[in-house]
């Protein structure tokens, strides 16, 4: 599902969500814990900046292998990663996590957060395991509400 930028409408689904927050209450993510991977850190620190603001904890990683190595050890509740890094990329690290829950059971949802916005691209992504595409540049609030909706939160 490609999730819209600033200039378009949020996806059906997305707004019906949206029309569940009370608006005289702030969001919260109430200490869900959340891997950002991606090797550009300007959006390493928007993106933790966006989800520590709605109380989540985040770890950050710069490559894949940091990202597998979080994984191992932090057990986040849901994975946000660039697909287009040097080395390894996106896909590789969604490859491990499916791959890993195929031979150990679980699941560990995965948004790919990134600048290739072709139809073709976002299909990629979404075959490859992603759970969702937000193409880059994004909304704050449209992150927060993809995150809330993929682990079960209620904001």
């Amino acid at each position: 599902m490609l999730s819209k930028s600033s200039n378009e409408t949020y996806p059906q689904k997305d707004r019906e969500f949206l029309k569940q927050i009370p608006q005289s209450q702030s969001p919260s993510l109430n200490g869900l814990r959340v891997l950002v991977v991606d090797d550009n850190d300007d959006c390493l620190c928007i993106v933790t900046f966006i989800l520590s603001d709605y109380q989540a904890q985040t770890k950050t990683a710069t490559s894949v292998d940091e990202a597998i190595e979080a994984i191992e050890e932090w057990k986040p509740d849901i994975v946000i990663s660039d697909i287009g890094m040097p080395d390894k990329d996106g896909y590789s690290l969604v490859s491990f996590i499916r791959n890993k829950e195929a031979s150990m059971g679980g699941f560990l949802p995965a948004i790919a957060l990134t600048s290739y916005v072709y139809p073709e691209d976002i299909s990629e992504a979404i075959d490859a395991g992603f759970q969702e595409v937000i193409c880059k540049p994004f909304e704050p609030n449209e992150l927060v509400v993809v995150v809330a909706r993929l682990t079960g939160q209620t904001i």
